[in-house]
């Protein structure tokens, strides 16, 4: 059976997609305390993990504020319905997500939105999701392909650390290294992070 990470913030729409993934995957959950969090929502999503036996793990995110709490909510305007906006926060809640599924091996992140939510919010949108799904199954540029683009585009390479080792010069053995090594190998141009 295929794993789910649900995005569980204790509201109708996650509860519902709780109860709708566990029929279909081997479901976990992750949940955000962003500042001012009511606790009615923790305690929310904490009873229905329990009642479905998920585990969740819960990320502190103290920086993501709603409208209303920045500036005195001077930036949420005198439309109390932009009070609970919050500038990406379906970006940093699906990145973050994603980081925690692929370490759990989740194949679906699954988060709960309506037409409603849609209708305020341009990141709650079938759209945007979509282009989220997007994103995330592209595949990356190889070494090679990002070093040559870098040749193209001049940047100053020396500069440049890859190594996982905090010395003077790179270590020449780790992972990133070795990779490194192999991408310039592969172009046929020395390394300058080695020539130093």
């Amino acid at each position: 059976m295929d794993k789910a990470l649900v995005m569980l913030s204790g509201g109708l729409d996650s509860a519902t997609c709780l109860y709708w993934a566990r029929e279909r995957f081997d479901v976990s959950a992750i949940t955000f305390n962003y500042f001012g969090r009511l606790e009615n929502e923790r305690s929310a999503t904490a009873k229905l993990a329990e009642a479905v036996g998920v585990k969740v793990i819960e990320i502190d995110v103290p920086f993501v504020k709603e409208a209303a709490d920045v500036d005195g909510g001077k930036f949420a305007g005198p439309d109390k319905k932009w009070a609970a906006y919050v500038p990406a926060r379906n970006m940093m809640f699906y990145s973050i997500a994603a980081h925690h599924a692929e370490y759990f091996g989740a194949k679906w992140i699954v988060g709960g939105h309506n037409l409603h939510d849609a209708s305020l919010f341009k990141d709650a949108s079938k759209e945007y999701i979509g282009k989220l799904n997007e994103l995330f199954r592209e595949a990356d540029m190889d070494r090679v392909g990002v070093l040559r683009l870098a040749q193209e585009l001049n940047v100053p390479l020396a500069f440049t650390w890859s190594c996982h080792s905090d010395g003077d010069r790179h270590c020449g053995l780790c992972y990133s290294c070795r990779q490194r090594l192999e991408a310039f190998g592969a172009i046929g141009v020395p390394d300058p992070a080695f020539e130093r």
